[in-house]
């Protein structure tokens, strides 16, 4: 489960907590120094996870999760504010040379507010152009926003995304994009194929940000998901 645009502080956690469904951990990044902003990963004990640290970007924020898996697998959520530095391909480029050095798979997911949909945009187009440099793809094709633009993204290897679909869950103006991809777990009970079930919304304070909120939501697109009995695990991402 990856939350952007959390608006949450160091007190927030509480919040994370009593959001976080029975056996789940959570990583978070606050934004100390004004307003908004903010990243959360919420994920399921049955996995191994570390933050990784990638250095620090002025341009975008940013929440890389490592995942022990059969190969070496990244995670990571971006945010970058509508309102930016001009040095945001060139950080992002950064950050993407680095890690596809030291791993196999990365996916990569979030708030670009980019519209790489939008014809004549020539940020989505040069977003596009570095994805293609670097053997990377970028998923969504369909409206992720209300007012109709492609904004929340998921970018990974080739192959590696399955079963997209965006949803209105009606907790913002963003809408909840879902996938999946296919992973072997390594943990201290089990080692087994499995596939994740992603969910990435997107929650720009239209509705206070509360445990209650993020359950309803994390409920709503389990729902419409199949059974824990089907080795399914679920990742939420919310913007």
């Amino acid at each position: 489960m990856f939350l952007v645009e959390t608006w949450l502080k160091k007190e927030g956690a509480a919040t994370l907590i009593e959001a976080c469904p029975p056996n789940y951990k959570f990583y978070q990044s606050i934004r100390d120094n004004k307003r908004g902003g903010g990243i959360a990963v919420i994920f399921s004990n049955k996995l191994s996870c570390n933050e990784i640290n990638l250095g620090t970007f002025t341009s975008f924020e940013y929440l890389a999760i490592k995942v022990k898996t059969d190969h070496s697998l990244l995670l990571i959520t971006l945010y970058r504010p509508p309102k930016t530095s001009p040095t945001f391909l060139s950080d992002f480029s950064t950050l993407v040379s680095a890690v596809l050095t030291n791993y196999d798979r990365i996916i990569i997911t979030g708030d670009f507010n980019i519209h790489v949909k939008k014809s004549g945009y020539s940020n989505g187009k040069d977003l596009l152009n570095t994805l293609d440099g670097f053997g990377l793809y970028q998923y969504i094709t369909e409206a992720t926003h209300q007012l109709g633009n492609t904004l929340d993204l998921v970018i990974s290897q080739p192959t590696n995304i399955n079963n997209i679909s965006v949803s209105d869950i009606a907790i913002s103006d963003h809408y909840c994009v879902l996938f999946e991809f296919p992973f072997t777990i390594h943990s201290n009970r089990e080692t087994g194929a499995t596939h994740c079930h992603t969910e990435l919304l997107k929650h720009r304070r239209q509705t206070p940000f509360t445990a209650v909120s993020l359950s309803h939501a994390h409920t709503v697109t389990r729902s419409s998901s199949n059974t824990a009995s089907d080795a399914i695990h679920r990742i939420t991402c919310i913007h």
